[in-house]
């Protein structure tokens, strides 16, 4: 009898269950947002918010889920209509790049996150949605944006910003066929080989029989390079390595990619006061008339020469000197010039002057990278221009919110 009426509770309670999931699994996957053609459900507001609350989000978390999916829900509708496609290999870089910030692998990463009720799928939505607006934006913005920055607004920056500093690279690259996936299997196989070949010599004997590269000529070798103008789904595995060391195979567009990294270097952190400036001040005697006539008559620095020829020397002053040794309102003047220009609002014994700002240069050699700091504008200006487009995007699709419905 006591097996029996177990057997009957046990029946009812299968039963009760079978009824309410149903309920529960509706209420639970139930949408809760529609943006443009997409659904955003209450399990992912409620798995986002628990991975929002793992990270250290500060605030209304639930509230903070939902906008970040809402933004998503529009970048990943950006990206398919560039047709950007984000491979499995660029996501687990970017869960990689991410774990690595808290001194962890992507395995101890996705184990904490399981741990707290997270599932696999959240963490690589997160991370899909963040490389897809990645390369949309460059995609959409970074070839224009790249070509407005040049030599010398990188060395304006440094000049009045300095720098953060970073990690530049040497390295030796092969490049193996990956377009079409029999090639991109035999290269795999072939990419692991060649890994094991940590002597240069032996790797630009390689790199000049088998890559694909333009550097196969030169043995694979590359010039120097900021770390962070790399791509991303090299600059993780790059950065783990030292010097005579080989990366694994990474995947890239059309090609498996191995490197060498032949060597590295910290740039120094650089401040306004590492830099100097090269600059012409010419003193002119008729006043501002005469000084914007002379202004109309240089394009270079070196121009003022031919216009000082005969006249006493201290009419024309040509130097280069630390930003922190130039006299206060010629630092003024010149902080507010780009290479090339004029300004004529300096005086000198009464005298109007025409100043012209001829380059901004590290004081020192090395003292500072101009790729890194061009590669930070562009960033920049990348970031602008992301904000600019999703401002747009969230302005022109519909958002329904059924929770207030």
């Amino acid at each position: 009898m006591i097996r029996q009426g177990f057997i009957v509770v046990l029946t009812l309670l299968i039963g009760v269950a079978s009824l309410a999931a149903p309920v529960v699994a509706q209420g639970r996957f139930s949408p809760e947002l529609q943006v443009g053609d997409s659904i955003v459900t209450r399990y992912q507001i409620d798995q986002r918010a628990t991975f929002l609350t793992l990270l250290g989000a500060p605030g209304d978390v639930r509230n903070l889920a939902r906008e970040q999916l809402i933004n998503e829900a529009l970048q990943l509708a950006a990206a398919r209509e560039q047709q950007i496609e984000v491979t499995p290999e660029q996501v687990d870089e970017g869960i990689s790049e991410f774990a690595a910030r808290a001194n962890l692998t992507s395995d101890q990463f996705l184990t904490i996150t399981q741990e707290r009720g997270i599932s696999q799928a959240t963490v690589r939505d997160f991370f899909i949605a963040g490389v897809a607006w990645r390369e949309t934006i460059r995609a959409r913005f970074g070839e224009a944006l790249q070509a407005t920055i040049d030599e010398s607004q990188a060395r304006r920056a440094l000049a009045l910003n300095g720098t953060e500093g970073g990690v530049r690279v040497l390295l030796s690259e092969i490049l193996l066929p990956a377009n079409t996936p029999e090639t991109q299997r035999a290269s795999m196989l072939r990419a692991t080989e060649l890994m094991r070949l940590t002597d240069p010599a032996a790797f630009s004997t390689a790199a000049r029989q088998v890559s694909i590269a333009v550097s196969s000529s030169r043995g694979g070798e590359l010039g120097w390079a900021a770390l962070d103008s790399l791509p991303v789904e090299v600059r993780s595995t790059i950065g783990a390595l030292r010097p005579g060391q080989v990366s694994r195979p990474i995947t890239l567009e059309n090609a498996i990619g191995i490197y060498l990294m032949r060597d590295v270097q910290t740039v120094a952190p650089g401040t306004p006061d590492t830099l100097a400036i090269d600059y012409a001040l010419f003193v002119v005697t008729g006043g501002s008339a005469e000084a914007q006539r002379v202004a109309r008559q240089v394009d270079v620095c070196d121009d003022f020469y031919g216009i000082a020829r005969g006249l006493p020397a201290e009419r024309l002053v040509r130097e280069t000197r630390q930003i922190s040794a130039i006299p206060a309102d010629l630092r003024a003047a010149l902080a507010g010039l780009d290479e090339g220009e004029i300004s004529t609002s300096v005086t000198r014994g009464g005298n109007a002057t025409v100043l012209m700002l001829c380059q901004r240069q590290p004081a020192t050699e090395n003292a500072v990278d101009l790729e890194i700091a061009g590669n930070r504008i562009l960033n920049v200006r990348l970031g602008t221009a992301a904000a600019h487009y999703l401002s747009q995007l969230r302005a022109e699709t519909e958002v329904i919110d059924f929770a207030t419905n």
